[in-house]
């Protein structure tokens, strides 16, 4: 009998999530095209890169909107059953909650998993042609390695470590150009005092090397002495290239798969940069899609206790409210995180574990008539 009622637990639920996925995939390609689709009339764009832009962004949609799907389909699947008096006759049966509701949770693990994949395979191929049809064909920016060089595109007072260890200080630089204007390169001693200083008022990108006129070259001795060598043009062994330059300009987009963005974590450690951001990026990455399973965990016990009070509409109420209360505190532990105040395990995981046990503590306390029961001293 179990196997039987998994399966008509599970199809309801599927069938309840594709509605409700492709609903809300609908909604956001609405108001997606209506916002867009004036650039693409203006620029005499062809219907097919109009129609290719949409779906290349079904998959980022479908990833971003799957755990709120399997909020609904949860709610909706268990609130039926409820209204139709299923819930009590399962019950009546001797089949517990756990085991009325697995196939929900078991769903909502594969639809996590599959979700995780197509962040990984998918959603970063169909993201940058994307982007490449509309900030190339219709917006006209230049492409540049794996960026797109806007007209008025230009970074000002940037600092970065280079490869080689050297701290730079870039008044300017112009991609387009590949000039970099008022810069300051600090060369350090292994016990982190200064060795040597170049300041330059311009360095232009010859193809193969960089180029360095007008400016001064200082040296300091660790006794204190220091000598001054001006020049107006010189080569000096940068490691740099304008590519690399830019990638500590712009951040990285969802262009990048886990294993890219893992990979550039690692080379930038190696090269002595901060990595924080992008370490808290790359486990908000593998944490988002097993949101489904918190929600579902969450609207299991809230649907059948608020399904005593009210109807659907009610259910759905109450689901949504703290379905924007998780997503408030995840986004809340994910930009603490940006800022250095939690780390990054803790700001993308530690609102899943927070909510899981509270889902844990619902669905365990599920007779009781209070949704937190009174204690007996």
């Amino acid at each position: 009998m179990m196997p039987l009622l998994h399966r008509y637990v599970l199809r309801r639920f599927i069938s309840c999530y594709i509605l409700s996925a492709a609903g809300l995939i609908g909604i956001f390609l609405i108001v997606d095209f209506f916002e867009r689709v004036d650039e693409f009339i203006r620029r005499d764009m062809p219907y097919s890169d109009l129609i290719s832009y949409f779906v290349c962004k079904i998959p980022s949609i479908a990833s971003y909107m799957a755990p709120q799907a399997v909020l609904l389909a949860t709610v909706i699947t268990l609130a039926v059953l409820a209204r139709d008096n299923e819930i009590i006759a399962m019950k009546a049966s001797g089949i517990g909650i756990v085991g009325i509701t697995l196939p929900i949770l078991g769903a909502s693990l594969m639809i996590a998993l599959l979700v995780l994949a197509n962040s990984e395979y998918l959603s970063p191929i169909a993201t940058k042609k994307m982007n490449y049809i509309f900030k190339v064909k219709v917006q006209g920016n230049q492409p540049y390695g794996d960026t797109y060089i806007l007209e008025d595109f230009s970074a000002k007072q940037l600092w970065f470590i280079a490869k080689d260890t050297a701290v730079w200080n870039i008044g300017q630089f112009d991609p387009k150009e590949m000039i970099i204007r008022d810069a300051k390169i600090f060369y350090r001693f292994d016990n982190g005092s200064i060795q040597k200083r170049i300041d330059v008022k311009e360095v232009v990108w010859s193809g193969a090397h960089w180029e360095f006129f007008d400016g001064f070259q200082r040296t300091f001795e660790q006794e204190g002495h220091s000598s001054t060598e001006y020049f107006e043009k010189k080569i000096f062994p940068v490691l740099e290239t304008p590519d690399d330059i830019l990638k500590n300009m712009i951040s990285y987009s969802d262009e990048i798969s886990l294993r890219e963005l893992y990979k550039e974590i690692k080379e930038m450690t190696l090269e002595g940069k901060d990595t924080l951001k992008h370490r808290v990026d790359f486990h908000q990455k593998i944490s988002y899609p097993f949101i489904s399973i918190v929600l579902a965990l969450l609207a299991i016990p809230l649907s059948l206790r608020s399904s005593r009070h009210g109807g659907v509409l009610f259910c759905v109420g109450i689901n949504l409210s703290v379905g924007f209360l998780f997503s408030f505190l995840y986004a809340m532990g994910v930009s603490l995180g940006n800022g250095g105040f939690f780390s990054p395990i803790f700001a993308a995981w530690g609102p899943l574990l927070l909510f899981a046990s509270f889902g844990f503590y619902l669905l365990l306390t599920l007779d009781s008539e209070y949704v937190i029961p009174r204690l007996r001293l």
